[in-house]
């Protein structure tokens, strides 16, 4: 194993004794959001970049406690702020490459729906080009199949990917529609994060106003009726690469969506 797997471990088992809950240190290359916390059906996991496995212990007790207590540890902060920054300085802009953009599917057309989701929802916060970032993603293989996110938002790349087992007739187009507005909000809160505070490099995954927005939008109770109801046949589709196989709709939207959330569109961790 290598010395960054133990330090991920090392620095995961610390984090769950003293923060007092399950909580998964992992080092990524992210270059801007050099530090990412959020939820997900496991307990709490903290993204870092991979040079936060060599920093001092000042900084990672820095991290620990703006964990815990968010901006009330202003020292710890202001620590933490200072080493991101320097660190971004070294690591300098992040290098966008070229990725294959597949809009047009079996069932769906990314490339309508974004447009659609573009006009009604974000007029004037993105522009009409945001629709050439707008892909299906890659089927993962059997063996990678342990989890299931429906979508993603890539701020390196300014990309939103959708997962390829919506593409089907089985999936109704107002929840794929409702992907798409949850993955493009992700687009504008980064947006809005860095032109006020542009040397921010560590934030929330799903902030308060993220929240309030979703729930604001005029499909959402149905969207989360629908993938309460279909969460296991969506599962099954992608592992088996197969068609879903619906069954008969649950009486209300109740525990299960929560668990849903947790496992297809992970979750904010609190500072």
């Amino acid at each position: 194993m290598s010395l960054r797997a133990d330090t991920a471990r090392e620095w995961s088992r610390r984090f769950t004794r003293e923060l007092g809950r399950q909580t998964t240190v992992c080092f990524g290359r992210a270059r801007r959001n050099v530090v990412l916390v959020r939820t997900t059906s496991r307990g709490r996991e903290v993204r870092l970049n991979e040079h936060f496995a060599d920093a001092p212990a000042e900084v990672r007790d820095a991290l620990l406690a703006w964990l815990r207590s968010g901006k009330r540890a202003r020292r710890a902060s202001d620590l933490l702020d200072a080493w991101i920054e320097e660190l971004a300085r070294r690591l300098g802009p992040p290098r966008r490459r070229s990725i294959a953009i597949e809009q047009e599917g079996v069932a769906h057309d990314l490339r309508a729906l974004a447009l659609e989701v573009l006009a009604a929802e974000f007029p004037v916060e993105l522009p009409r080009s945001q629709v050439e970032r707008v892909t299906w993603g890659r089927r993962a293989s059997r063996a990678a199949r342990r989890t299931l996110q429906l979508g993603s938002y890539d701020p390196e790349r300014d990309v939103v990917r959708v997962h390829p087992v919506l593409d089907q007739s089985g999936v109704p187009e107002s929840f794929v529609r409702y992907v798409l507005f949850h993955e493009l909000l992700h687009a504008v809160i980064d947006r809005t994060v860095r032109e006020s505070s542009p040397k921010r490099r560590r934030r929330a995954h799903h902030p308060q106003e993220f929240r309030r927005r979703e729930q604001a939008y005029p499909g959402f109770e149905q969207a989360m009726r629908w993938q309460a109801e279909h969460l296991s046949e969506l599962f099954r589709s992608a592992r088996s690469g197969k068609p879903m196989r619906t069954r008969a709709a649950l009486p209300a939207v109740s525990r299960a969506w929560k668990a849903a959330q947790g496992w297809l569109f992970p979750d904010e961790l609190p500072g």
